[in-house]
């Protein structure tokens, strides 16, 4: 996991992320609607959305096999819960195969990250987070989720 602001961040990050970032500091996201947008076909894509944050105990933490997770932060508040990687945790709802998605029990042992305009937080396969939850009151939020299929970090992984 990866927490950062889109304007100050300064350590090196993998090229995939780097393009990433790059697309969201260059892309006038007032203009585009709600929707899916690629940058690289299946491998990488922008999800812009609009929810309404909820409760922090409403929530499940969820995870993804295939894709790293950036959320980034347009507008509103929110708070997104963390926790590291755990195989041992039951899946309560397994859509890993068809959507990339999976959610487990409500854990006690979150982090919870917060989020104003600007910032991102980066999600690695397997790692957990519970996004789109309420700082205080539900609001509408504006994000935007990019989708990097996890081999394209695989010179990363190869050298680490």
């Amino acid at each position: 996991m990866y927490l950062g602001h889109l304007h100050h961040h300064n350590l090196p990050l993998p090229a995939a992320i780097e393009t990433a970032l790059d697309y969201l500091r260059s892309t006038d996201f007032s203009k585009m609607e709600i929707g899916r947008y690629p940058i690289d076909g299946e491998q990488m894509f922008a999800l812009v959305q609009t929810p309404i944050t909820q409760a922090w105990e409403s929530g499940k933490p969820e995870f993804h096999a295939r894709y790293i997770d950036i959320q980034y932060l347009l507008e509103g508040e929110e708070l997104i819960g963390y926790a590291i990687a755990n195989d041992t945790l039951t899946k309560t709802h397994d859509q890993l195969a068809e959507r990339d998605i999976a959610f487990i029990a409500p854990i006690s042992d979150e982090s919870r990250l917060y989020l104003k305009p600007g910032m991102f937080a980066i999600f690695y396969p397997g790692e957990l987070h519970k996004p789109c939850r309420a700082v205080s009151e539900p609001m509408q939020i504006k994000k935007v989720v990019i989708k990097i299929a996890k081999n394209e970090l695989s010179s990363l992984t190869a050298t680490t």
